[in-house]
């Protein structure tokens, strides 16, 4: 059929896809320049409820995270005081720990003085020596009578320009003061089996007390060089005995440079007794426990002489600590020995004089050589230590 003749044609038939038709086509075709369709409420309404369920979303996130962020926070606070306290425990600990220490130890320190005054008490009650008449006081003690061959005494009107020749040694031949005349010491008069007390009290005496009984503790100032007498653990001497090296060191006496007056091995002198020049002394180094020791085989580096060390302790002591105590110039025999005399330390075994000389180091030698006469061999007590 033809158009005109007003029977339908195919456009009539077709199906309304998208909508009504309008003029032959339908109402929401896409047109030639792009798409006409309006968007559906529907569409708007999903697309705000995605932005609000988004909106819901962070903020929950951001809750969340505020939240984690908290506890976080917390948990950090508590693990912080947790710190604290237990540092503060572990100081508590320590300060009771040391409190504990500091008392256990003053209760032994106390307990030993308690047992050494007894024990002093006890000995002096064991050895006092008997009463003296009036007549005849005892103000000078001399140990050793009968240690030497020749009994002589040097007199208080003896000039101290004459030189001083000690007396022979009880058994033995004189003197020679020659480091290759080797002498031993007698072994009878040790430590072992010994009756000497191994402790006597201390006496720290005032400047101005200046006799030197047993028990003083002094220092003993080089009148050469005015360096002090000292020893130490930290220093050995080099020659092979590796012994506690024996030095001068310093002008002012510290801890280091004090020394305790004892009697000679298997000597029981009371405490306190005055000592007179020519006896036998040890003196044991009040910070260390050893005494001032000489001996044959071991010479000192430096001059070839013999040395000097610290030796031994309360147990253990021979001949070799004994030092005869003489005052310079003129020996001064049976006297009081004052410190404010010079002095000689002389080795009872070998004969020779403690000496020194400068040195340009701290550590300034002392040996053990010849006869004492030099200036090298003057020594001095100093109380004040």
């Amino acid at each position: 059929m033809n158009p005109g003749s007003g029977a339908p044609g195919a456009a009539a038939y077709a199906p309304s896809v998208g909508g009504p038709t309008v003029y032959g086509r339908p109402q929401y075709a896409q047109s030639a320049y792009g798409s006409s369709i309006p968007e559906p409420a529907t569409s708007r309404m999903g697309t705000a409820g995605a932005i609000a369920t988004g909106a819901i979303a962070a903020g929950a996130l951001a809750y969340g995270v505020h939240k984690y962020r908290e506890g976080s926070s917390e948990e950090e606070k508590k693990e912080q005081q947790r710190k604290q306290w237990m540092e503060a425990e572990r100081l508590r600990r320590e300060s009771e720990a040391r409190r504990q220490h500091e008392e256990e130890e003053q209760r032994r320190r106390s307990e030993y003085e308690r047992w050494r005054r007894e024990e002093n008490d006890r000995y002096m009650q064991q050895i006092a020596p008997p009463k003296q008449q009036p007549s005849n006081p005892p103000s000078v003690v001399s140990y050793h009578t009968g240690r030497y061959r020749s009994e002589s005494r040097a007199s208080s009107h003896s000039s101290h320009h004459d030189r001083f020749h000690p007396p022979d040694p009880f058994g033995r031949a004189p003197y020679t003061f020659d480091p290759r005349d080797v002498r031993c010491p007698d072994p009878s008069r040790s430590s072992e089996n010994s009756r000497t007390a191994q402790t006597y009290p201390e006496l720290w005496q005032r400047p101005s007390d200046t006799t030197i009984k047993i028990g003083s503790m002094l220092a003993l100032k080089h009148l050469g060089t005015g360096r002090l007498l000292r020893t130490d653990r930290s220093h050995s001497t080099q020659s092979g005995s590796n012994q506690q090296l024996v030095y001068a060191h310093d002008w002012a006496a510290d801890e280091l440079d004090r020394w305790q007056v004892l009697p000679a091995n298997t000597e029981t002198p009371a405490p306190g007794s005055i000592v007179s020049y020519g006896t036998q002394v040890r003196l044991r180094h009040y910070e260390t426990g050893r005494h001032l020791h000489s001996h044959y085989g071991f010479l000192e580096p430096s001059s070839g002489q013999n040395e000097v060390t610290a030796y031994g302790d309360q147990t253990q002591s021979d001949e070799n600590d004994h030092w005869v105590i003489e005052r310079w110039g003129d020996g001064g025999y049976g006297q009081t020995w004052k410190a404010t005399d010079p002095i000689v330390l002389r080795h009872y075994v070998s004969g020779m004089a403690l000496c020194s000389r400068s040195a340009p180091s701290d550590i300034q030698p002392v040996l053990c050589s010849g006869p004492g006469h030099g200036e090298n061999d003057k020594w001095r007590v100093v109380l004040d230590c």
